[in-house]
């Protein structure tokens, strides 16, 4: 019988999990998760397993009310690999394209838990920032890029691993700008404050908020109360309002962030799971100047161009985002409020 290679295990339990971080965080206070993503990430740039080493050549906050964070990232415009063609949200999984099978051995930092390198954390060979990485749950099963609950458990663990505010999660769906049609989501550090970590929310029904005076509007999902450290039903929410979205067809960009639960918080002391029904991008995705996905949404935009950078404006910005979710997020919203409660489910 073939033996399966072996990777690095990374293992944990629930006592590691951190609920709330500290506001003025220092590297040196990393969690032992966060020392080896960064350790694993600058060990690939040494042995040049990344498409381009990150270079942001300049950055900037927009004038304006959003502060909405641009940087120039040329590299990711020209080299990274070309986005498949995805024309439905039911594509099926091609093992025919290229997916996560298909990478390297070097490419994969640590399994997790069991070490037969079905759940691994992996480079992600284009990065848009620091430590820019993949979650790959279930990886051997070959699902397509639909969120399942499984993934969305795991990715919340990883993600309460780190003591970094800094920290995000994010996840495309098809028709939403995802590249690759094999089941993923991105993890990398964002070292800036960031609007939506304090943004005002209103409450639709538990545990469901509203982004509503936002350009990108859309929906929540937080927690800032971890009794007997209960993420599972937190995850769980988190997962019956995506299943909603897949249900209907609609796609959707979902963004985790540690957050302030009021203005006056010192510490992180709330989880956010933003979640953005959207217009669909049918085809191959333009690899130039501002695409609306998931990080855009969030305020953080990867441009691809020197021109583009140069003429972004908060009012281009935000009028984007909300030709491609105003609609649906007003839609959705009556239809939320017109029917049974999605969360009670399993």
């Amino acid at each position: 019988m073939e033996t399966v290679k072996k990777f690095d295990i990374f293992q944990y339990d629930s006592k590691d999990f951190n609920f709330i971080v500290q506001q003025n965080h220092q590297d040196a206070n990393d969690s032992k998760f966060d020392r080896i993503l960064k350790e694993k990430y600058e060990e690939g740039m040494k042995n040049n397993i990344f498409r381009y080493k990150l270079n942001i050549s300049e950055s900037k906050i927009l004038d304006g009310q959003y502060r909405f964070f641009a940087q120039l990232n040329v590299e990711r415009g020209s080299n990274r690999r070309a986005p498949e063609d995805i024309q439905s949200m039911n594509t099926p999984f091609d093992p025919s394209r290229f997916n996560f099978t298909k990478i390297s051995d070097k490419e994969i930092y640590f399994d997790i838990c069991v070490g037969d390198g079905n759940n691994v954390v992996a480079a992600n060979v284009s990065p848009v920032e620091y430590g820019h990485c993949l979650f790959l749950p279930e990886r051997l099963k070959c699902l397509p890029q639909q969120a399942t609950k499984f993934s969305i458990i795991k990715v919340i663990e990883l993600f309460l691993l780190s003591k970094s505010p800094y920290l995000r999660a994010a996840y495309n769906s098809l028709c939403a700008y995802a590249s690759v049609n094999h089941l993923h989501w991105h993890l990398y550090y964002l070292n800036i404050p960031m609007l939506l970590e304090k943004y005002p929310l209103e409450c639709l029904s538990e545990p469901l908020y509203l982004l509503e005076n936002y350009p990108a509007k859309g929906f929540c999902i937080k927690q800032s109360s971890f009794l007997d450290n209960d993420y599972l039903s937190f995850a769980s929410a988190v997962y019956l309002f995506v299943k909603y979205l897949q249900e209907q067809l609609i796609p959707h960009n979902v963004y985790i962030t540690r957050a302030k639960k009021s203005r006056e918080s010192i510490s992180y002391d709330d989880i956010r799971v933003y979640i953005w029904a959207r217009k669909p991008n049918f085809g191959i995705k333009n690899t130039l100047g501002f695409l609306p996905a998931v990080n855009e949404f969030s305020g953080h935009l990867s441009i691809k161009t020197k021109e583009a950078y140069e003429s972004l404006t908060e009012d281009m910005v935000a009028q984007c985002m909300e030709d491609v979710t105003n609609d649906f997020f007003l839609k959705l919203k009556k239809n939320l409020e017109d029917k049974n409660n999605i969360f009670d489910g399993s």
